[in-house]
């Protein structure tokens, strides 16, 4: 990931942890690449896609400055106010969606309208990207840089999701909790698996 990201950018002006947010951002890069080369139903999607997830792991805990509790409601609320540099106001929009469901709900036509405003199309990109976002947040809970590679097999029926790591088995709880958006998406278990 490159740290110009960080320049120039919302999170220079509210972000609080780069460790972190390099992190997950690094953690969202790996999930995606790994579904975009093994995963039937991820392979047709842009690659642009990559650049917004990008965007939203590197955001995803700016609303921290205004509020702890519901941080990913304000992360979507600052990353639409403010915009993004070099993004039009559609792809601003997706990248707050994808930042907004990193935690808590799922995406709700009925009940979010900021979501609702997105084509069907640009709705299904926010669940997968979002629940990509969800899950490289849970993986960097233990915060302590453990996993070097990610890859993916699709079955029947699950995913499984083969980790790298630097020799320690990270604490996958948290990960657990929160690859729910991505089944969802998927209509697939998720499996950890260590290699």
């Amino acid at each position: 990931m490159n740290n110009t990201l960080f320049e120039n950018t919302l999170f220079e002006k509210y972000g609080k942890n780069p460790e972190h947010a390099q992190e997950v951002c690094k953690y969202a890069v790996m999930l995606f690449d790994a579904f975009k080369e093994n995963i039937q139903e991820f392979k047709n999607i842009d690659e642009n896609a990559k650049k917004y997830l990008q965007i939203a792991a590197l955001l995803h805990d700016i609303g921290y400055s205004i509020d702890k509790k519901s941080h990913h409601k304000h992360t979507m609320d600052i990353i639409l106010k403010e915009g993004i540099e070099g993004f039009s106001a559609n792809e601003t929009k997706i990248t707050a969606n994808i930042a907004r469901y990193h935690r808590n709900a799922f995406p709700n036509p009925q009940k979010h309208e900021t979501f609702a405003s997105l084509s069907c199309e640009n709705q299904r990109l926010v669940t997968f990207l979002g629940g990509i976002l969800r899950l490289a947040d849970g993986l960097d809970k233990p915060h302590k840089n453990l996993i070097l590679r990610i890859n993916a097999e699709e079955n029947a029926d699950s995913i499984n999701l083969y980790l790298k790591t630097i020799g320690f088995k990270p604490n996958l709880k948290m990960a657990e909790n929160k690859k729910d958006l991505l089944e969802f998406a998927f209509h697939k278990k998720i499996n950890f698996l260590f290699v």
